[in-house]
């Protein structure tokens, strides 16, 4: 399978991933102290969110999406399993499957255009430690995911602060949080693009985004994909992950 293609379905998946991001490199002044930074973000992240008890209840997520690109409608649907790492994610362009990822038992595969591959050891652990968690940031010791803060940058016309996830080879991101309202606002890695959250909305007691903006070197302009519907903890049959 040709790269390029892995990329995009890998780009299209409900997940940190990035480019470079368009922030003006603007450095600002920070309100978070040196000391203790990151706990600090993380902790105003937390709260702007709907708080740790809640976020910690979520064990599964089933979330659909709708965009369109060079007139044509895609309709992306997941499915992550925190409690078992499992994924499922499906792209249609036109109403036609344009790629499909599936993660279990510690493999994984991305079928794209009729063909198959299987995902290396790393990057399953990449899809793992991105992906499959719906807030990975409570869960930064368990993942191996070390955090550095790297200051304060001016994101989409607001302010932003800036953190640096270590988590291995193309696990590894760049976080964006803002430093008004606390949630996070851009993500950024190298393999595939920006992800940009936006409409921020109530979902169950959790402030979730409802418009992501997806932009990638491989596709030809931004995507702008709307969540149609989210549903937490739901009763997964296995035959879900084939």
């Amino acid at each position: 399978m040709k790269k390029n293609t892995f990329i995009v379905a890998l780009a299209l998946l409900l997940a940190p991933i990035a480019v470079q991001a368009s922030t003006g490199g603007k450095e600002l002044p920070s309100k978070i102290s040196k000391d203790n930074s990151v706990k600090e973000v993380i902790d105003s992240y937390v709260k702007a969110i709907g708080g740790e008890s809640k976020m910690k209840a979520v064990h599964n997520v089933e979330m659909n999406m709708e965009a369109e690109i060079q007139g044509m409608k895609l309709i992306i649907s997941g499915v992550t399993d925190q409690e078992n790492e499992r994924l499922l994610n499906v792209t249609e362009v036109n109403g036609n499957v344009m790629s499909k990822t599936v993660v279990k038992d510690g493999v994984g595969t991305v079928t794209a255009m009729g063909q198959e591959q299987v995902l290396t050891k790393e990057q399953v652990s990449a899809v793992l430690k991105n992906q499959v968690y719906a807030f990975r940031e409570l869960y930064l010791d368990e993942l191996g995911i070390a955090v550095t803060f790297e200051g304060t940058e001016e994101v989409g016309g607001e302010q932003a602060y800036k953190l640096s996830f270590e988590a291995g080879g193309d696990a590894n991101t760049i976080e964006y949080y803002s430093v008004e309202t606390g949630l996070k606002i851009q993500t950024v890695s190298e393999i595939a693009g920006t992800i940009q959250y936006k409409d921020y909305q109530e979902v169950d007691g959790l402030m979730m985004p409802m418009k992501m903006v997806i932009t990638n070197s491989m596709m030809p302009m931004p995507l702008e994909a709307k969540i149609t519907s989210i549903k937490f903890n739901q009763d997964l049959d296995d035959s879900v992950f084939n």
